[in-house]
């Protein structure tokens, strides 16, 4: 008999002799060729499923039309099939989809011994990646991120959706949230706890069990709602997101206000999808462009707190980029400094503008970056779409000032170029909503705004004959928030000379208007130089004082 049909029957003979909890498929040669996906199959939104059973458990494997480079996959503590938008999207990328069906484990430690047998099978048999993207929603957080703290060189990420952290708060009950008597039986029988009492005192749950994961590096990312009553996010994301920064850990946050424990996901998966797939390496939706001057070398460097859901349009959500002052404590009333990023209404995005957040963040202020719909007229978004987000943006910032830990009497709105004439249609415009909470900020800080929007400024042919409602050059009447403007002599594209028409009609309505000029500067001058971008700063912390808007402890 050749030599290489001996390995083979020995290898299937060893397989069968091992116990359930073996790694036997760890024989193979990690060079070997994965073998094809066997078992039943299905279809699975269009993809192709496979029903394995590795250590005499059910697997379902579902797998892309061609596999990305490396063979990423996503792998579900429990519920898989619940909300499956992300899992279809990363199906286009490549990536495989992997659920092990084991309820009722709860992430004790023979479920992460079955987890560690069907990695073993996964990665040695089938060729898998060895870095593998967990997905935990609900229970199934127990399950992630028990057999992460336990592997954490072999997690990529972990997407955790209203996940739970801490059996103590679900099933316990023994937090604010209602608990499940069932489950926290099984709790104890699962872990072999002795009593209650046990049970309490243990110390390996997800919220006390993450300096492995920190000290490998591996990203998290919680979509959560703020008003769970199943999981109460105070005693499970919110807390091991806290304690996770303090072990230096990168997590993103993404709050849903007012939402309970159902729905899980998104509307849109973008963020998730995004998450999962650069964590693996693997190329999705436009990359950002090359990082070019002193703003963006700022902003690479920089992660929001969290991102909060202030509106959804079209199925689509849109995010406040919340930037908190390390000793913000609930019930603080801080200033908030809110930035609007430009584009000419077309493009762009919050991330560009997260140094002037970040800025007003060390100066103990929350700082907010917002997102807003851009000008599409294929899609039917208008320029008045993108005031309707903005100026929602603030009325919810001053709506949710309890839970933000803000001042709703102390907001500031800041944009550059287009982000600028969105900035100031905040105070300008009002027939966007019947809404009776006021967008009207306390002051306005405008980097070279489009100030002007007849045909001697910018953006009339963008929105047609309704150019002077959004105007501010033509919008001035009455009173006006204090405002500073930056820009610069030599824009043709924001023309000066809007500026200088706007501060002419603040000032004869009486309303505070300081212009500061930067000879010869073409649009965005400022972002390009760094020593300018600094002393734009200071100028505005300057302006920003003397309306004792920075009194912020």
């Amino acid at each position: 008999m050749p030599p290489v049909f001996v390995v083979s029957i020995l290898t299937l003979s060893l397989s069968l002799i091992l116990p359930a909890f073996s790694t036997s498929s760890g024989l193979l040669a990690a060079d070997s060729t994965p073998a094809t996906f066997a078992g039943k199959t299905g279809d699975w939104h269009g993809f192709t499923s496979h029903e394995l059973e590795i250590a005499g458990k059910p697997v379902l494997v579902v797998t892309p039309e061609k596999a990305a480079e490396g063979q990423p996959w996503v792998w579900h503590g429990e519920f898989f099939g619940h909300k499956p938008a992300p899992d279809i999207e990363l199906l286009k990328l490549g990536f495989h989809c992997v659920y092990m069906k084991i309820p009722d484990m709860l992430g004790s430690p023979d479920a992460v011994r079955y987890w560690d047998q069907c990695y073993e099978q996964l990665t040695g048999k089938y060729g898998l990646a060895k870095k593998v993207g967990l997905v935990g929603l609900s229970r199934g957080g127990l399950y992630c991120y028990n057999w992460a703290a336990a592997n954490p060189d072999k997690v990529s990420c972990i997407y955790g959706d209203a996940p739970v952290c801490d059996f103590k708060s679900w099933p316990g009950g023994r937090g604010t949230g209602k608990g499940s008597d069932r489950d926290w039986k099984l709790v104890l029988d699962r872990y072999g706890f002795d009593s209650e009492q046990e049970a309490l005192a243990y110390s390996g749950n997800p919220v006390d069990n993450l300096k492995p994961l920190a000290e490998t590096g591996v990203p998290l990312l919680h979509v959560y709602g703020d008003a769970d009553e199943v999981v109460p996010c105070e005693e499970n994301t919110e807390l091991l997101a806290k304690r996770y920064r303090e072990l230096g850990g990168n997590i993103q946050l993404i709050r849903k206000p007012g939402v309970k424990h159902h729905p899980h996901s998104l509307n849109d998966p973008t963020p998730i999808v995004e998450f999962i797939a650069s964590a693996a390496g693997v190329p999705y939706g436009n990359p950002r462009r090359p990082r070019r001057d002193p703003v963006d070398q700022r902003a690479a460097k920089l992660q929001p707190s969290s991102r909060v859901v202030y509106k959804t349009v079209d199925d689509r959500e849109l995010y406040l980029h919340v930037f908190n002052p390390e000793d913000l404590q609930a019930g603080d009333k801080r200033p908030c400094f809110i930035v609007i990023h430009g584009g000419g209404w077309t493009g762009g995005e919050p991330h560009r503008m997260s140094p002037f957040a970040d800025h007003y963040r060390d100066q103990g202020l929350v700082g907010i970056s917002v997102q807003y719909r851009l000008l599409n007229k294929q899609k039917g978004i208008s320029i008045f779409d993108c005031i309707s987000d903005t100026n929602d943006a603030v009325r919810f910032v001053r709506t949710h000032a309890n839970t933000l830990n803000i001042d709703p009497e102390k907001i500031i709105v800041c944009g550059g170029s287009a982000g600028g004439h969105l900035a100031a249609e905040t105070a300008l415009y009002s027939e966007d909503s019947d809404s009776k909470v006021s967008a009207v900020p306390a002051a306005l800080v405008l980097l070279f705004p489009v100030i002007d929007t007849s045909t001697e400024g910018y953006g009339n042919a963008k929105i047609g004959a309704r150019w002077r409602e959004v105007s501010p050059a033509h919008q001035v009447d009455g009173k006006v928030p204090p405002t500073i403007i930056f820009h610069g002599t030599g824009d043709t594209v924001t023309p000066f000379q809007g500026a200088v028409a706007f501060q002419k009609a603040m000032e004869q309505h009486g309303n505070r208007c300081e212009l500061v000029a930067h000879e010869g500067g073409r649009h965005g001058y400022l972002m390009s130089d760094e020593t300018l971008l600094d002393e734009t700063l200071r100028q505005s912390d300057e302006f920003l004082s003397s309306l004792n808007l920075l009194n912020n402890r």
